[in-house]
């Protein structure tokens, strides 16, 4: 994670772009929160699209491991040893003391989505929205895990309008 978030960091100063949002779908909303912690001066906002959230439990994993079958499937270039590397570093940080803290304190502004027929449950998006100064939470009816996939026009108009209404708040403390 830690190289991920320092690549997001190497892309923005080679764009010449000073603030952003970050949009991150599945494991990238995870990314795009721990992005927003670690650089909040250079965040706009986040878009968290169908995430996992910041947990290590076993009732949301056996609920998405249930119903895997019913989901589309994709084709990623899956490669063993970077995805145990990502899992363990998540794992990692998800378990550093002051990470509630850090997200409590956090003043960017936060939207999740979660897809209405996603197999992963939205409880972890929903306690991140709560739990953030400037979080929202909001359910795109309509949608699948991959929905940026299954449906695209139904996935830019979701991203466009996440966006833009992000860009239109004031940023904290202004």
């Amino acid at each position: 994670m830690t190289r991920a978030i320092a690549d997001l960091e190497a892309v923005r100063q080679a764009a010449g772009i000073d603030e952003w949002i970050v949009l991150g779908h599945s494991w990238g909303s995870d990314l795009a929160v721990r992005y927003a912690l670690d650089h909040p001066r250079r965040v706009r906002g986040v878009v968290g699209i169908a995430g996992h959230g910041l947990h290590n439990d076993r009732g949301w994993s056996a609920a998405y491991d249930a119903g895997r079958a019913k989901e589309q499937p994709v084709r990623i270039d899956w490669v063993p040893p970077v995805h145990a590397s990502l899992s363990k570093d998540f794992k990692e940080w998800i378990h550093t003391p002051q990470l509630w803290r850090r997200v409590a304190d956090c003043r960017v502004h936060m939207t999740f989505l979660a897809a209405a027929d996603d197999i992963r449950p939205d409880w972890p998006l929903r306690q991140l929205a709560e739990l953030l100064p400037n979080g929202a939470f909001e359910v795109v009816d309509g949608a699948d895990h991959n929905f940026w996939a299954t449906d695209p026009r139904l996935w830019h108009e979701v991203c466009t309008r996440a966006c833009r209404r992000l860009a239109e708040l004031p940023r904290p403390g202004q």
